[in-house]
């Protein structure tokens, strides 16, 4: 717990005893309550210097399945799972959520890291927006604004 997304895990939620306690080998899940929530803390690889294998997240994943299934969880979110750091593919892991948690009925909110803060989605100026009008209107992948107003 000493890089990445489980060093912030750590800092924003202790309980670091408690994760101890509950012992874990790679491809388990450790599981924590914080007040309402459930936080769960997936182990994909033995050391913080390792990388983990796509077969060690899909026990990973397939170990949270279970869980969320038996304490009826309905909703799940998570971060782009060891990718960044750890190098995997997120189309890959993307593609195994999708696989593992199809007629689950959980819904999972995938969430980014960004050291910047929020910002929204179209951040490049529609030059056609600006000029004579944009025929693309919301399927255009810039943004339309004149003068601190938002039009599609």
């Amino acid at each position: 717990m000493s890089r990445g997304i489980a060093c912030e895990f750590q800092r924003l939620f202790g309980q670091v005893n408690e994760l101890k306690r509950q012992g874990g080998r790679v491809g388990q899940v450790l599981e924590l309550q914080s007040g309402q929530r459930r936080l769960y803390y997936l182990i994909s690889k033995e050391k913080s210097y390792q990388k983990p294998t796509y077969w060690t997240v899909w026990e990973a994943l397939l170990d949270l399945r279970e869980k969320l299934l038996t304490a009826n969880v309905l909703k799940l979110a998570i971060p782009r799972l060891a990718c960044g750091r750890d190098g995997l593919d997120w189309r890959i892991i993307r593609n195994m959520l999708e696989a593992l948690f199809r007629f689950t009925g959980i819904e999972i909110l995938v969430c980014s890291w960004n050291p910047r803060g929020p910002t929204e989605h179209r951040t490049v100026d529609c030059f056609f927006y600006q000029t004579s009008g944009c025929k693309r209107g919301v399927l255009c992948p810039f943004r339309h604004e004149r003068f601190g107003t938002k039009r599609p």
